[in-house]
């Protein structure tokens, strides 16, 4: 039986799980419901087990869960194969006789990985580290892959997807890349891309104080103002027209502009006129999700063409994707990827589990980031954390809430190697440019064997149910001023707030509270610190807030009014408790 780092099913089963005992092998596979699990039997699986929990599953039938590091090569970059060597491979190379032989180099890599308690390799680690008998991932990148859409920023953009020779070109990539993996016992599976959009959906770009990033126009809207014949154009313009009876009499009307001829888009996007109709805003999604549909069905299908025993690990979406993208990927995609460098990690991919229904893994992670560092800890006054400190606290309490959700099945820390981190420059990798451990490899060290045991224990509801005692809650507001919607963190100590709340440019106290059977009444007073956003300073101001909530379990629904700056407030507000 082959052993990857800590093996969850060998861990002695704590009392609030089953009786204790050591779970063996057939154990482990009868605990998932059979209608959940995806893969091939003999590889890498995914399932859910009875209790509502997802895992990895192992050829070896035995749960696993993901604590990988990315881009482990001798560039020590993402890209991979495509990375340019730097400043580490000359230390590779050197240590290492790396250009020999890279046997010694690999070795070292994965007895630090296990050192620090990872036990998989993350997207872009190179070929040299493929069946070493560690877990690892692949990352095909269908996405750099020709011919493009038009681009508004001259950086590459969109692929044509509906163009015949993308398929060819996809089809040359996955052949070279899955057909070596295909019998590989230790590929987890296959990453389609890396932090990818779908265009688009609205004219953001149209708001002079808005960077739409790659695109001004949604991407319905850029595509009917290409150029002709393109099948990408072809296709926009079939699609719009069917969805308006064949007629541009019914589309101008629709839209609210006048178009009487396919060349109009152009000359519309050129002047960049507004399309007020609200038809327009539901074409133009429409467009999106089938965008994305044709994408996720080509990647699996050509995945599975040249691998059929293997996951297919969806996009590392760069953030959470909204809803009818993930309506898009259900069919195609055994887990959903997505990166992630907040502290919110548990709260932003609840909302996307419970739509979707599917696993999900982290893709990327890391603590090193201001949202870490930047926000105090509620009773912090009393406890002057250096920044460190207040990183490595917040940092662990993400990873370990990352743990005890039921959907999530691991998570990626974002890269190996990176600069030395000094007192006032932190950075974000294991190693760094001298191959030397870096600042987070201590705690790393000691929080990720924890991971399995938390994981463990959160698989009953009681930490979900419990009494509000001490530990944190989040609450997220629709809008506490306006076209503002960020947290606010509250702590408790023997079941009452502390008075300090915080969050990002924000800090406050709480007036008034009380919890009387699962009903939550607040109210807060919150400090907005002046922003500059698109250029434009934004004075900070105080509002006045009333809350109430009802529980659910850990999250708690309600709504809010309020007072900012002599406006009226209202909105919904979800919250989340984490007990310590």
């Amino acid at each position: 039986m082959k052993k990857y780092n800590i093996r969850v099913s060998i861990l002695l089963a704590f009392t609030i799980l089953i009786p204790c005992k050591v779970l063996s092998q057939i154990d482990v596979l009868t605990k998932f419901e059979k209608s959940s699990i995806k893969g091939t039997p003999g590889y890498f699986r995914v399932g859910k087990t009875a209790e509502g929990q997802w895992w990895f599953i192992t050829p070896e039938d035995e749960q696993f869960f993901y604590k990988g590091i990315c881009a482990v090569n001798r560039a020590g970059t993402q890209g991979g194969r495509r990375a340019l060597p730097g400043q580490y491979a000359i230390t590779v190379d050197k240590k290492y006789n790396y250009q020999q032989s890279p046997d010694s180099f690999v070795r070292a890599c994965i007895e630090k990985l296990h050192t620090s308690g990872f036990n998989s390799l993350g997207a872009w680690a190179t070929e040299e580290f493929y069946n070493k008998n560690v877990p690892f991932t692949e990352i095909i990148e269908f996405f750099k892959e020709p011919p493009f859409l038009p681009s508004v920023t001259g950086n590459l953009g969109l692929p044509d997807i509906f163009d015949p020779a993308w398929e060819v070109a996809v089809d040359r990539k996955a052949r070279a890349l899955c057909s070596p993996l295909r019998y590989s016992k230790d590929l987890v599976g296959y990453f389609t891309d890396n932090e990818i959009g779908f265009g688009n959906a609205d004219d953001f770009g149209l708001d002079p104080g808005f960077q739409g990033g790659q695109f001004d126009f949604a991407l319905l809207r850029l595509v009917l103002g290409m150029d002709t014949g393109k099948p990408a154009f072809e296709y926009a313009w079939n699609f719009l027209l069917n969805r308006h009876g064949g007629s541009f009499e019914r589309l101008s009307d629709a839209w609210g502009v006048k178009i009487t001829s396919r060349e109009d888009i152009r000359k519309l996007n050129n002047s960049k006129t507004i399309f007020p109709g609200s038809a327009y805003s539901d074409d133009a999604q429409a467009f999106v999700q089938i965008y994305a549909e044709r994408y996720f069905e080509l990647a699996n299908k050509t995945i599975k063409r040249y691998d059929p025993n293997h996951l297919i690990l969806g996009c590392r979406f760069g953030g959470p994707p909204p809803t009818y993208v993930l309506d898009a990927i259900k069919p195609w995609t055994d887990v959903i990827s997505a990166n992630n460098y907040q502290p919110i990690l548990y709260e932003r991919y609840d909302t996307v589990y419970q739509y979707s229904g599917i696993p999900i893994l982290i893709g990327e992670f890391s603590w090193n980031t201001d949202i870490f560092k930047a926000i105090p800890f509620p009773g912090e006054t009393l406890q002057n954390l250096s920044v460190k400190e207040r990183m490595f606290r917040r940092g662990k309490a993400t990873l370990a809430r990352t743990a005890m959700h039921e959907g999530i099945v691991g998570y990626t820390w974002y890269r190996w190697v990176a600069p030395a981190s000094t007192e006032n420059a932190f950075m974000s990798g294991i190693v760094n440019y001298e191959d030397n451990p870096d600042m987070h490899v201590t705690e790393l060290q000691a929080l990720n064997p924890e991971l399995d045991k938390i994981r463990m224990k959160a698989v009953s509801d009681n930490w979900k149910i419990s009494p509000i005692k001490n530990g944190e809650m989040t609450l997220f507001f629709s809008e506490l001023k306006p076209n503002w919607n960020l947290y606010l963190r509250m702590s408790f100590k023997e079941g009452k707030p502390e008075i300090v709340v915080n969050g990002w440019k924000m800090k406050g106290k709480v007036l008034k509270f009380s919890n009387i059977q699962n009903v939550i009444y607040v109210k807060l007073e919150v400090i907005f610190e002046d922003v500059t956003i698109a250029g434009k300073r934004i004075e900070g101001e105080k509002g006045i807030y009333e809350i109430k909530l009802n529980r659910a379990k850990e999250k708690f629904y309600g709504n809010f009014s309020g007072n900012y700056n002599g406006k009226n407030m209202t909105g919904t507000v979800k919250a989340f408790y984490f007990p310590e």
